[in-house]
């Protein structure tokens, strides 16, 4: 290693290979094209059955509203609006399976993030730092995990990583590219609602940072053109669903706040969803049944969010080098681009701090780390410290970053994978083979919705019952056909435990077909007067 003298170093890149294709206009579009091939042939090969995660909101709400968007119809969903579904159902026409149409539609997202990745940064940092950025991302564990996970949180992470591009992409105004940016965030909090975290961002990106260098007035224009934008495109949903639902802005998230509140650590997410949520009605209840609490939990979700997107997200190993980024930010202040850039990644993170926390929730946050954690290896001192006079030390660090990060994600990946219900799959097989479509339509109890999608049936969840006799009534009220009993209902139904063997079956519980290990039973229900 050669200690340089600083009069020595150019401000060049982290180490000079492939300079000139990284500068080409397709540089970009070729690593997310890789990208794509890699990671769809890996998910519909090895991904073959969603798991007890976060699919279950895909099987339990997309699939049965793409589903009705197929037939003519269009539902709406308490927790999240229209896109998704609408996108799932479109792609579903060339795939004929919701499912893989699901993993590739997150593999399409995942690719079109690191594509803008790449193309935000080469313009607000360096080509060397877009294409370190775009490693870091595209080997991250959870970003790898969510690019084939049937779910919304690609597509929002693509929507806003597009919005925020076309905002930030010039340093001059482009009416142009702020209505574009607007209509793409609108499209963003029409998949999820978090999405509305814009609607501060820009306005203070706007007037804080002044990334267009605009007179208070011009400032004034930009933002009132984005944010009226904005609002046209969410108006035909809210229009609707004020007609249907009363509300122009209508959903129930306020009851995902309240579980963050009184419910995290105090009981099971059965009995809060079954019993205690019921108890709300709106997000003002919520924050005014106890003031205190509230602010409180904001509070504390600051450092656990801060915690786990630093250690769990991105790993200690980069997050280190992005606490010493936000140092560098005091010393050596950034553009106002860059600045921008960091107070819509801000506005994001404290509409996260609302609810519970999830690695997966804070994935548009993931570039504006690695983007810190490159600003501390791009520190201009270390410069000075080059190999063989040719690599900057900082790249050096940066790429055993990604290599490090690479070993971790495939070590947790390829162990995740195929981490779904594989017997809900078997049993699945058999019912196609012996029974058809023949029982398509009809109701199946379960405690996660898997089965209903592989069996064509509507699914009921497993009441929250305590008696055999309770149960019985249950299954009679909701007029089910099937009964489906796994280790899954098992661990939180362990008075039924006894129906994991379809040899204790009950009179009134038929056993179709089982798999011996893990254990999981199809019963038909039996009660005389249910069909």
């Amino acid at each position: 290693m050669v200690r340089q003298k600083q009069s020595n170093i150019p401000q060049t890149s982290l180490f000079p290979f492939w300079k000139e294709a990284l500068q080409h206009r397709l540089a970009g579009v070729i690593l997310a094209g890789v990208y794509f091939v890699a990671m769809a042939f890996v998910g519909l090969k090895y991904h073959v059955v969603g798991d007890y995660n976060v699919e279950t909101d895909f099987y339990w709400s997309y699939v049965p509203q793409a589903k009705h968007i197929l037939e003519g119809s269009l539902p709406i969903e308490d927790f999240h609006g229209p896109v998704y579904p609408l996108v799932l159902a479109f792609i579903s026409l060339f795939t004929n399976d919701l499912f893989h149409a699901g993993v590739l539609l997150s593999t399409l997202s995942a690719s079109v993030v690191l594509l803008l990745v790449y193309e935000l940064f080469k313009r607000l940092f360096r080509v060397d730092v877009a294409l370190l950025a775009v490693l870091l991302v595209a080997v991250n564990t959870t970003f790898v995990q969510y690019s084939y996970t049937a779910g919304t949180d690609m597509l929002f992470m693509a929507l806003v990583m597009a919005s925020t591009f076309f905002l930030l992409c010039s340093e001059e105004r482009s009416w142009r590219d702020i209505i574009i940016a607007a209509v793409l965030s609108g499209i963003a909090y029409l998949t999820r609602y978090n999405g509305v975290f814009i609607v501060a961002a820009v306005p203070a990106a706007f007037f804080l940072a002044n990334p267009y260098q605009q007179e208070k007035k011009e400032r004034w224009r930009t933002v009132s053109v984005f944010l009226l934008s904005f609002f046209i495109t969410i108006a035909p949903w809210g229009i609707y669903s004020l007609i249907e639902k009363g509300s122009f802005f209508y959903n129930k998230n306020y009851l995902n706040i309240a579980y963050e509140m009184f419910a995290k650590g105090k009981m099971s997410w059965d009995q809060y969803w079954s019993v205690e949520a019921n108890k709300f009605t709106s997000l003002t209840q919520v924050i005014f049944a106890d003031p205190g609490l509230f602010i409180s939990t904001l509070l504390r979700n600051v450092f656990g969010h801060l915690e786990g997107d630093l250690g769990s997200l991105l790993g200690w190993h980069t997050g280190v080098f992005s606490l010493l980024g936000i140092v560098h930010l005091f010393t050596e202040p950034p553009t106002r681009r860059v600045v921008s850039y960091l107070i819509f990644a801000t506005a994001f993170f404290g509409v996260l701090l609302l609810v519970f926390y999830g690695e997966r929730f804070s994935l548009y946050l993931l570039p504006a780390y690695v983007a810190l954690a490159l600003r501390a290896l791009t520190w201009q001192k270390l410069a000075e410290y080059r190999f063989w006079n040719l690599i900057h030390i900082g790249g050096l660090v940066a790429l055993a970053l990604v290599v490090w990060t690479a070993i971790n994600s495939y070590r947790f990946n390829s162990q995740n994978i195929d981490s779904g219900p594989q017997e809900v799959a078997v049993i699945g097989r058999w019912f196609e083979q012996n029974f058809g479509r023949s029982e398509s339509g009809k109701i199946i109890v379960a405690r996660k919705p898997h089965i209903a999608y592989y069996l064509d049936m509507k699914m009921q969840l497993f009441p929250y019952v305590s008696t055999y006799e309770e149960l019985l009534a249950e299954l009679r009220k909701v007029n089910a056909s099937y009964l489906y009993f796994s280790l899954m209902e098992a661990g939180l139904r362990p008075q039924f435990r006894h129906l994991l063997d379809p040899r204790n079956a009950p009179p009134e519980l038929r056993p179709i077909t089982y798999v011996a290990y893990p254990p999981a039973v199809l019963y038909r229900i039996e009660l005389g007067d249910a069909k």
